[in-house]
């Protein structure tokens, strides 16, 4: 089956800008399949309705008040019973912006939600939502922002974005998805340790001797254990960092490209265009002209 992928970026100041937005369908119908993936994360709420939720070969089934996570490019599509679903669907892009750890227990829950590191993964059903009234109104607020963004816009989404995402991994606490703990050695803590410095200073020239000091791990140990743990070598982690916030500011400025790779971290213009076009399929001129 072809891979469908709808492009979110760009649609949603509010996404670019701040890393969230959110869309609702009031009366949602589907009575057919529609396969596709999206460019974020997605987290579809179903506010009213039953049906089916169908994530590339698995169905689950769908009773609101519920929400259910899909991650970048997974293939995934409602279908109705019948009668329409009152859905919300809210938008994360958590490469761009990535998210900051919850406190224990709900560090794990995140980690079942969101694709953060090497926690463990686990497929979720349509998980319940107890509170209804606090996460419509959670979802109210933040399509208000999306539509009508306005000053203070990027305070008030930072904060619903953090709420949602606390409410999200209280039902999963509440309703036995909870990963299971796995023992923590020294070394995995280390490499949390990095990732969380580097999504802070990602726009920073920083060595691997300067990291490895920064956890008191050789250097070559520390590579090698990062790269296990994440999926991804320093050098490739600190690079879709830097491409993803040169990505908004091309879309939410106006200043030069080189001035923008600059500011991502970039030492010259040429390696930013290469490294822009190898993880974002087009050179970002052309990025910042596309619809």
């Amino acid at each position: 089956m072809p891979d469908v992928r709808v492009r979110v970026r760009g649609r949603h100041p509010t996404l670019e800008q701040h890393g969230v937005a959110a869309e609702r369908f009031t009366d949602f119908v589907s009575p057919t399949l529609d396969l596709h993936g999206v460019d974020v994360v997605l987290l579809t709420f179903v506010l009213r309705g039953t049906g089916r939720h169908v994530l590339d070969e698995t169905q689950y089934a769908i009773t609101g008040p519920s929400f259910a996570v899909t991650r970048t490019g997974e293939r995934h599509g409602l279908i109705t019973d019948g009668d329409a679903l009152e859905v919300v669907n809210v938008y994360l892009d958590v490469d761009a912006h990535p998210v900051l750890p919850l406190s224990p227990p709900l560090d794990r829950a995140l980690a079942a939600l969101l694709p953060l590191g090497d926690a463990p993964r686990v497929r979720l059903p349509q998980v319940a939502i107890d509170d209804v009234a606090a996460t419509r109104a959670l979802l109210e607020l933040l399509e208000r922002e999306t539509l009508h963004p306005g000053p203070g816009t990027g305070d008030i989404v930072a904060g619903l974005r953090r709420a949602l995402l606390v409410e999200c991994a209280r039902a999963i606490t509440a309703h036995g998805f909870l990963p299971a703990r796995s023992t923590r050695t020294r070394t995995d803590v280390a490499v949390d340790e990095v990732r969380a410095h580097l999504d802070r200073s990602f726009t920073e020239n920083q060595s691997l001797a300067d990291l490895a000091a920064l956890v008191h791990l050789e250097r070559t140990y520390l590579s090698r254990a990062f790269a296990t743990s994440t999926g991804e070598t320093i050098s490739a982690y600190v690079a879709r960092l830097r491409i993803g916030y040169a990505a908004t500011l091309l879309r939410t400025t106006d200043r030069s490209i080189a001035d923008i790779g600059a500011t991502a971290g970039f030492r010259d213009l040429s390696h930013f265009g290469r490294t822009f076009k190898r993880l974002r399929g087009v050179s970002p001129r052309e990025y910042r002209r596309a619809p």
